[in-house]
């Protein structure tokens, strides 16, 4: 008897392996039932999840990999009926009664593999759920209309150690009126969990079931339109140029032709709004069907997931919390409308939640809202930022890693935020702050990215409640600016734009913080020189920080060491340098103290005179 740990081993290598080559699966797919979705994978569900994944290769033909359209056409590739083995051996994983926390990821992929194999999941993704439901005191004998009326009499009864919840029975269901039952029928938290869990895993997959099915339908009239489409561009179909009065036989075959692509064009034309009419049904399948259709089955547990999920404190099982919100925004991805009516919801407990897992869940679900539904979230898109500055650390890196994966995919616009993300560089964990440098190197090949919001980053670490400390800004700017030092241009518009900062503050720290960015920058060229000495009025006043006049002191020094510098620059420099002492010495007010000086010791110098000349008059000299 191998030990579990060997025999999940092998079933891993075997899926990495069947990625590359499907006939590993094809060949012993007896084997892969018996053992996989067998006696021991019911016993270790890590073997039947990875079974399950291995079963996945089937679904792809040779061309062909994770994520792309299955080709119903091809025999390699072909969808399975229902009734083959393998489904069934899913199906007895999916109805494992036993307690065990992976059972969970096992479900996951045992939902994955029918929908990537049958020909009609859907059906069986249905028997799933009704089988689950029937756990919970046959929840789907109720409508849909009593389900939202009476989803607020769902509640957390404790009785000893064991929680269970309490819904509503049959004869209750038929009750009138709003009075409060005597007796209520208790359903265990794990059948409650499993179902939630099951509804909102085949409510994502039947997402992904219809774009597959829209995108096969697509590609079935682009292959069926190209051969009218070469049959047009055909020499056949093109008339010859004839002389008069020969080739006249040929008109009566040349007017068959003309009639053959008028029939054709006229086809091409109506055939043309079906992709169109496609995405339309699908999009209104997706809108109006799943959440909301009269006959829909899933339409029945929003309302169940919505008062859940306002209640986590009364359903204070974790797992039913965790998994309850997670089916809610599956859900909010199928339908507009859905998800628009839930979002203060799933916010309100983004930020209120206290497991870190479920505040985690819905940073990942935003994003893929974001993705979905991209007008909704723009008007909530600072609610994607505050994660970052969650206490737990898990929550903090799923939040980067999912506005890296938006923001560098152009799925959000950066208006202001980018501050948000520059202060994970200074994160204590080293992880997070790895992730964040990564973001900026990835983000500076971005069509100026860093450059266009430096200064609404610089504004964001420099001032308000959320400003960091100076040494943290330093290192910070020191990173970004590393981004646009080997661009001239950039250079000195980002002089300009500094120099123009320095009029609309007068906070020393914000003067200090602006120096030290200018500082930064190289000053290679003639022109950042000069708009350096031009944007000398609007900094002027504030030489008389220290901090700021060795700022600058230190650019001159720093542009004066460039190699290859031409006479007009040094020239400018000089200007510069001059000017940036005097103003230095205005600001402070030497320059007065230095006249009044000098007025005084011209005063003396008379008075002195005087006295030695009457000195040597009366020596007699």
């Amino acid at each position: 008897r191998l030990p579990p740990a060997q025999r999940r081993g092998a079933i891993i290598i075997l899926g990495m392996l069947a990625q590359a080559n499907r006939s590993i699966v094809t060949d012993d797919i007896d084997l892969y039932l018996r053992i996989g979705l067998g006696k021991y994978g019911h016993e270790d569900l890590t073997v039947a999840k990875y079974t399950c994944m291995l079963l996945q290769c089937l679904g792809w033909s040779k061309a062909k990999r994770p994520g792309a359209v299955v080709d119903l056409d091809s025999e390699e590739s072909k969808r399975l009926p229902m009734d083959n083995p393998i489904f069934g051996g899913l199906q007895r994983i999916l109805e494992e009664p036993r307690r065990d926390p992976e059972w969970f990821p096992a479900a996951e992929q045992a939902l994955n593999t029918i929908y990537a194999l049958g020909d009609k999941p859907d059906a069986l993704g249905a028997r799933i759920i009704r089988t689950q439901a029937g756990l919970v005191q046959g929840l789907l004998a109720l409508s849909k209309a009593d389900v939202g009326r009476r989803a607020g009499s769902f509640s957390m009864d404790v009785d000893g150690d064991e929680e269970q919840v309490a819904v509503p029975s049959e004869a209750e269901a038929e009750a009138e009126g709003d009075a409060e039952p005597a007796a209520r029928k208790l359903v265990d938290p794990w059948d409650l969990t499993r179902m939630l869990f099951i509804v909102g895993h085949i409510a994502i997959k039947e997402i992904v079931l219809l774009e597959s099915i829209e995108a096969e339908l697509k590609r079935r009239k682009t292959d069926d339109d190209e051969p009218r489409r070469k049959k047009r561009n055909s020499p056949k179909a093109k008339p010859a140029k004839r002389g008069r009065g020969k080739g006249r036989g040929k008109d009566a075959a040349d007017m068959q032709v003309d009639e053959d692509d008028d029939e054709d064009d006229e086809l091409n034309q109506i055939a043309g709004t079906t992709e169109d009419e496609v995405g339309d049904i699908i999009s209104s399948i997706r809108e109006r069907e799943l959440l909301f259709g009269t006959k829909s089955l899933l339409a029945l547990f929003g309302p169940l997931l919505v008062h859940v999920c306002k209640n986590l404190g009364k359903f204070n099982d974790r797992l039913l919390t965790v998994h309850a919100t997670a089916a809610l925004a599956k859900f909010m991805c199928i339908s507009s409308a859905f998800c628009e009516e839930n979002l203060p919801l799933l916010l309100l407990l983004l930020q209120r939640a206290k497991s870190p897992v479920i505040r985690a869940n819905i940073s990942i679900a935003l994003g893929d809202i974001t993705v979905c539904f991209n007008n909704l979230i723009g008007e909530n898109v600072q609610y994607l930022y505050g994660p970052l500055h969650d206490p737990d650390t898990k929550v903090k890196k799923t939040t980067l890693m999912v506005l890296t994966h938006l923001i560098l995919n152009g799925m959000v616009k950066v208006k202001g935020q980018l501050g948000e993300m520059a202060k994970c560089l200074e994160d204590k964990d080293a992880r997070v702050a790895d992730m964040a440098r990564l973001f900026f190197t990835e983000l500076s090949t971005k069509d100026n990215a860093v450059y266009n919001n430096l200064p609404d980053i610089i504004s964001n670490l420099s001032m308000g409640v959320g400003a960091v400390n100076e040494e943290s800004f330093g290192r910070i700017m020191k990173f970004l600016f590393d981004f646009i030092k080997e661009k001239d241009r950039q250079t000195d518009n980002v002089v300009e734009k500094l120099c123009q900062r320095f009029r609309n503050t007068t906070d020393p720290r914000q003067c200090r913080d602006i120096a030290y960015c200018m500082a930064l920058l190289p000053y290679k060229s003639e022109r950042s020189v000069r708009r350096l000495l031009d944007g000398l009025p609007c900094y002027q006043d504030k030489l008389p920080e220290d901090a700021v006049y060795k700022y600058f002191v230190d650019i001159v020094a720093k542009a004066r060491s460039q190699s290859a510098q031409k006479q007009e620059t040094k020239t400018l420099l000089d200007e510069y340098e001059s000017k940036l002492k005097e103003a230095r010495a205005k600001a402070t007010g030497e320059d007065a103290e230095i006249e009044g000086d000098a007025a005084s010791s011209q005063q003396q110098a008379p008075a002195a005179t005087q006295s030695s000349d009457d000195e040597m008059e009366e020596e007699g000299l």
